[in-house]
């Protein structure tokens, strides 16, 4: 192996002069099975000696190469350069100043020959070690660095950080010249690139000193809009990339019925405003209270923490692991996409989104949802009749209730086709679907693994009930913002309904049918129509926004995360051979 260490440079002629000893000779003394190369990339504009200095280290010493640039200033301009000069099989950024450290050049080669594409110096890992980093330069550090963690769901802590190895496929495959970056914030794109393409990363703690000489190049202050601008070029592509193969994952709608739905839904919204009144309906919401909504929005985000709770227990019983965020993100993904596509698609993305960061097989992941689907339906239909009976006599709630019931007893049945009758399905459709026998086994065995565990059952039911307390208390938080004083089994047994009917997608999130059934049950128990409108209005305008503000990060963090799973799996299709 040969690692290609690019050192750009300008007025550099006091740290050239300890190049020998400062970085070749630790190199040298290195135990390791590689060959290394010292590339000077070379302003030569530069107003001291170095370009006089770079060409004697050349003829003196074998390992160093001089590249001499006339055009093109700047620090990412040059690390370019020298990527397109160098050939070796590792590439590794360093600062001229050596305020990194040669001796943890190894740490980053090793971790590379271990199998992973690219690694990160980083400063703020534990061991990694500062020394003369100003507080300002710090604070843009760790804000810019935990901006680029939130919004591409990446775990390292210093991304930023030109001390980082590479492999010369990462390089080949981003291309210097699609790298738009000229300065320092070479350092944030090359990374995010690298990350888009679905390279494998991690990091190893490296130490960091300022300058003993000279002066520093890089103006936190005034480069920050260009590291920024970065940042959000690379989100947008990025995001396109992630969000391309996780919907193609997961729809197969064509766009005219999706597009049909949206309509179907906003028809039966416009007939809703049209018959309660549009004016009243509009005069009710501009007097919302702010603090209530905000409370609907903490307790429903609330039942998505239990949510997850649950379905980790219901992993652990069927005998997988997954961590909690990783749950949490594949849950509220889900529901974006659900809120999207009326077709259940964000099930799919949920399965997906375990398999591709959590190692989850994709049956075992859907198999567990279909078991909280059964859960959830039975705890709606407890709930429904227990209202009924007790508080509001209506045949149309028990109506829902029995249907709920059914949807349990239609998704059971199935889970136990699949158990009883895998082999016979397998044997029918192996030929047109993939993998259907690895997957119905895997199936098989996680339910195996459940019924050894009631208690995990158990569990996973009984945290059922608060899913949809916190759910059924957001309608009731609502109305306290519109100051309505409707007594509370009328608001649970309406928000109740409205999820039931939801269960069978029809529209998008949905749109008109959430609205409608809200306003038919209250009005059952003498609310009137323009009120109930407003209630489900606002109720469902809070929900969307929280499901699509996290629901959204929850996507790109999963679609960034999953990159590494649908670039095998590409390469896998391209090196199939051909029947």
């Amino acid at each position: 192996m040969i690692v290609d260490v690019i050192i750009p440079a300008y007025n550099e002629a006091d740290h050239f002069r300890q190049l020998e000893e400062r970085l070749l000779e630790p190199l040298r003394s290195v135990d390791r099975d590689w060959e290394f190369r010292v590339y000077l990339v070379v302003n030569d504009d530069s107003t001291d000696e170095s370009p006089e200095l770079a060409d004697e280290l050349a003829e003196r010493c074998e390992e160093v190469r001089v590249v001499h640039r006339t055009v093109d200033p700047g620090f990412g301009n040059a690390l370019k350069h020298g990527f397109v000069e160098s050939d070796g099989d590792v590439v590794v950024p360093f600062m001229a100043d050596y305020s990194d450290d040669p001796f943890d050049i190894p740490k980053l080669v090793d971790e590379i020959e271990n199998g992973y594409d690219f690694v990160y110096g980083s400063r703020f890992a534990p061991g990694g070690t500062v020394e003369g980093y100003s507080p300002l330069k710090l604070f843009y550090n760790r804000s810019f660095n935990n901006l680029v963690r939130l919004l591409f769901g990446v775990r390292e802590r210093d991304i930023t950080n030109a001390f980082s190895a590479y492999r010369r496929t990462v390089i080949s495959s981003i291309g210097p010249e699609n790298i738009d970056s000229e300065s320092f914030d070479i350092t944030a794109e090359l990374p995010l690139r690298a990350h888009i393409k679905g390279f494998r990363s991690t990091e190893v703690p490296v130490s960091w000193r300022s300058r003993e000489a000279g002066v520093s190049k890089l103006n936190a202050t005034r480069k920050g809009p260009l590291y920024v601008k970065r940042l959000l070029e690379q989100f947008v592509v990025g995001n396109a990339a992630a969000m391309r193969d996780l919907t193609e994952s997961v729809t197969s709608q064509s766009k005219s019925r999706l597009l049909s739905s949206v309509v179907f839904g906003i028809v039966i919204l416009l007939v809703l405003l049209s018959i309660s009144g549009m004016n009243s309906v509009f005069d009710i919401l501009r007097n919302a209270n702010p603090a209530w909504i905000a409370v609907a929005a903490a307790a429903y985000l609330g039942s998505f923490v239990i949510r997850t709770w649950r379905w980790r227990v219901l992993l652990r019983t069927s005998g997988h692991l997954a961590s909690r965020g990783g749950v949490f993100r594949s849950i509220l993904a889900g529901w974006f996409i659900n809120f999207l596509v009326p077709a259940r698609g964000g099930d799919i993305l949920r399965g997906l989104a375990l398999k591709t960061t959590e190692d989850v097989p994709f049956s075992v992941g859907t198999g567990t949802i279909v078991i909280a689907r059964i859960f959830d339906m039975l705890v709606l239909a407890l709930g429904l009749f227990a209202v009924s009976l007790l508080f509001v006599d209506s045949r149309y709630t028990i109506y829902l209730g029995v249907g709920a019931v059914g949807l349990a007893a239609v998704m059971l049945a199935g889970l136990g086709a699949v158990y009883y009758f895998g082999d016979w399905v397998s044997d029918r459709f192996e030929h047109w679907i993939a993998d259907i026998r690895e997957s119905i086994r895997a199936v098989r065995e996680a339910l195996q693994e459940s019924a050894t565990n009631p208690f995990g059952l158990s569990l996973a039911f009984l945290l059922s009930i608060p899913v949809w307390v916190l759910e059924a208390s957001t309608l009731f938080f609502t109305a306290r913002a519109l100051s309505l004083s409707i007594p509370p089994a009328p608001v649970v047994a309406a928000g109740i309904a409205a999820f039931v009917s939801q269960a069978v997608p029809v529209t998008p999130a949905g749109i008109g049918t959430f609205e409608a059934t809200i306003t038919a049950v209250l009005s059952l128990s003498g609310v009137e129509q323009n009120v109930g409108t407003s209630l489900s209005i606002l109720d469902h305008f809070m929900r969307l926004a929280v499901v699509y503000l996290f629901g959204a990060v929850s996507v790109v963090h999963i679609g960034f995360r999953s990159r590494t799973y649908f670039r095998k799996k590409r390469r896998e299709s391209n090196t199939s051979p051909v029947e």
